[in-house]
């Protein structure tokens, strides 16, 4: 019992990663998912990146952050990356003005079919396609931050292992932004 109260606790406090937008579509939502411990799997080896010898360039776009969830320090962060130039980069690490730290957050299927976040050690960005932290998906975790409303702007850094390090301006807002 005592083990469900907590899952439940931590599942509410942490309700503000998830999308709040209704939608007509089976989108997981990030409340109703497990947020035990979060699980660093030594199964996360990170492979070279293919070089194709050019210089890496790397835009982002729709960075947004959630405001704080009732007098909680832990809120998300979401932005997309994509490759301007070269043929791949990995995202290594986040930084937040204010932030105690911020993890790189993904979400999986546990043994018992519930999803599960967990921080991983870096994020790849290739010629496939964006690298997309969204709702329900890959995420900041953004811990110790100074309480942010609807309408703050929070400055933030990304580190890419070609690119380099990246300014980046995060809305806080309760949705994700329009397509851009």
């Amino acid at each position: 019992m005592l083990r469900l109260i907590s899952v439940s606790l931590a599942a509410l406090v942490l309700a503000a990663c998830g999308d709040s937008r209704s939608t007509d579509t089976a989108e997981m939502d990030h409340g109703s998912m497990q947020h035990g411990a979060v699980e660093t799997s030594e199964t996360d080896s990170l492979a070279p990146l293919p070089d194709d010898g050019t210089v890496t360039v790397v835009n982002i776009s729709q960075a947004w952050m959630r405001p704080h969830p009732g007098g909680r320090d832990v809120t998300a962060a979401y932005f997309t990356a994509s490759l301007a130039e070269g043929s791949a980069d990995r995202l290594v690490a986040a930084r937040i003005d204010g932030a105690e730290r911020v993890e790189l957050h993904t979400h999986t299927m546990n043994d018992q079919g519930m999803m599960q976040m967990r921080e991983i050690p870096a994020a790849d960005l290739t010629g496939e396609g964006d690298l997309e932290f969204r709702p329900g998906g890959l995420h900041l975790m953004v811990f110790g931050l100074a309480t942010v409303v609807e309408g703050d702007q929070v400055s933030g850094e990304l580190d890419f292992e070609r690119a380099g390090t990246i300014a980046v301006t995060f809305p806080v807002q309760i949705n994700a932004p329009a397509d851009e």
